[in-house]
């Protein structure tokens, strides 16, 4: 069943001139069609300006399409007594967790949505301490977020979403502003909450090694979809990602060159475990 459903959206910053005159719109989204199943791991990749920001707000309606529709959930984005509930339902994460941190201390602020939403005293402290149990971060519940590194204030804001029990999580660069060590962990409670707990996970990212594990990948530029698969369909199209100005995993583009001097591989490789296994299965 459909959790997300988006049908040919087109939405237009408006611009003005240098002396306040309003000049012709900047078109961020084209036409944008994406469908997520219920417990899907979806990533959307593109490089900047591609409009997958400006899609990604569309997910919890904090925009809505000048046209086509967004439904979340079955209920319409462009209709404003849905508004909270789409909020509740597809939580959102952006890049800068400190642009979300409202408390001075952990619980405090995992506890702020629902409290927000009038959830009860005893069950807002039931789900804070189930959301940080989730995403590693209980031993910190008395912390100070301001004083936690980059990957830590992420988990944080993970759990502050996880704690308005959302039925999908939307994900803008969360881990551009992190290092390997914080990206990962950050990656690595999205696909534990994704496993185990069924949570839809929409993420959004130029980072190519991030795509790999993910169920569906969906490529845009210039406003559009112009591509959409699983990662092996999506990274076996070497030459059509350069062209978009993307990279592809190191790893698959040495199978790819390898394949082109002769060695015949599979298309689509993604680690490098999975290609020594397909470099010594052949019989050379």
């Amino acid at each position: 069943m459909s959790i997300i459903s988006a049908k040919k959206i087109k939405y237009a910053y408006p611009r003005k001139d240098d002396e306040g005159n309003e000049t012709e719109p900047f078109v961020a989204l084209d036409g944008v069609s994406l469908e997520a199943n219920e417990g899907e791991f979806i990533t959307i990749l593109g490089h900047n300006g591609s409009g997958k920001s400006t899609f990604a707000k569309h997910l919890n309606a904090l925009l809505v399409p000048d046209e086509g529709s967004v439904f979340i959930d079955g209920m319409d984005t462009s209709e404003d007594d849905y508004t909270l509930k789409i909020r509740e339902t597809a939580g959102m994460v952006f890049q800068n967790p400190d642009n979300q941190m409202v408390s001075s201390v952990v619980d405090e602020e995992v506890g702020f949505g629902p409290e927000n939403i009038g959830v009860p005293t005893e069950e807002i402290w039931k789900r804070v301490e189930s959301a940080l149990n989730a995403v590693g971060m209980y031993a910190y519940k008395e912390s100070n977020p301001g004083r936690l590194s980059g990957g830590q204030k992420q988990r944080v804001a993970i759990a502050s979403v996880l704690a308005m029990n959302p039925k999908c999580i939307v994900l803008d660069e969360p881990t551009a502003m992190l290092d390997p060590g914080g990206r990962k962990d950050v990656l690595d409670v999205l696909h534990d909450l994704n496993k185990r707990n069924g949570v839809t996970v929409i993420l959004i990212t130029h980072n190519m090694e991030e795509v790999t594990a993910s169920d569906r990948v969906f490529v845009m530029d210039k406003g559009r979809v112009v591509m959409n698969g699983t990662p092996e369909e999506i990274f076996s199209r070497v030459e059509e990602m350069k062209s978009l100005r993307l990279d592809v995993p190191k790893v698959t583009i040495l199978a790819h060159e390898l394949k082109k001097s002769g060695l015949p591989l599979k298309d689509g490789i993604l680690t490098s475990e999975e290609l020594v296994r397909e470099i010594m299965s052949l019989r050379i």
